[in-house]
Parts: C-alpha cells; sequence; structure tokens
C-alpha cells in the first residue's frame, strides 16, 4: 500500500467512523492518547472562539451520539512532506473543512491532530 492509500484509509476510517458512531474505528485513526482536536467556531455575536480538546474526549462525544449515514465528506488534499508526516485537507459535509495532521507510526498512518473550520 502507498502512503497515499494508507492516509487514505486513515481519514476514512475516521469519518465511517464518525458516521457510525464506532470507537474501533476512530481509535484506529487516531493517536487517541497524544492527539488533540482544535476548532475555531463562530458565535452567535459573529465572532469566533478558539476550542481545543484531547481526542480521547472528543472520541467518546462522537460514540455517544446516533449515527448518522447521511453525512458526506472527500480528502481535498494531501501533501506528503516527509517519511514520517503529512497533511490532508477534508471537506466534512459542506459545513467544516478540517486540516489533519498524520504521523506514520509502526501501526501505519495515524491522525494527530484536527483542526477544523466552519466553512
Amino acid at each position: 500500500m502507498s502512503d497515499y492509500q494508507g492516509i487514505e484509509k486513515t481519514i476514512n476510517q475516521y469519518f465511517n467512523g464518525l458516521k457510525n458512531a464506532d470507537r474501533e474505528m476512530l481509535e484506529s485513526a487516531f493517536m487517541v492518547k497524544d492527539g488533540h482536536m482544535k476548532g475555531y467556531l463562530r458565535e452567535s455575536d459573529g465572532g469566533g472562539k478558539l476550542t481545543s480538546r484531547p481526542m480521547s474526549e472528543v472520541i467518546d462525544d462522537w460514540t455517544s451520539r446516533e449515527p448518522n449515514p447521511e453525512l458526506k465528506g472527500e480528502i481535498i488534499s494531501v501533501n506528503i512532506y516527509s517519511k514520517v508526516a503529512a497533511t490532508a485537507l477534508f471537506n466534512f459535509n459542506d459545513i467544516f473543512i478540517d486540516s489533519f495532521q498524520l504521523a506514520k507510526t509502526e501501526q501505519g498512518w495515524k491522525i494527530v491532530n484536527k483542526y477544523y473550520v466552519d466553512k
């Protein structure tokens, strides 16, 4: 499997895990212990707020929700910039753009951090 295919597989594990509220799939995509999710959310006053949460907490939240097979997503770009590091952009349901930092581990490519902004 090429590095690009490995990254694509990891991102698909994230997205399918999120759609199906599947903890095993989500945990296979992320470096759960060390990973974080950060994002910039618009507030009702038009301003914004930067948030940061550990992936273990985020996965707990995602798996407590009902599955939503109607969600849509697509990989916009992948940039492999070393043997062990890459970034990827993902269009999440045409609402958010996710930016992933990925690391190549003995278990394959893992998402180290996720940063999102609303479109």
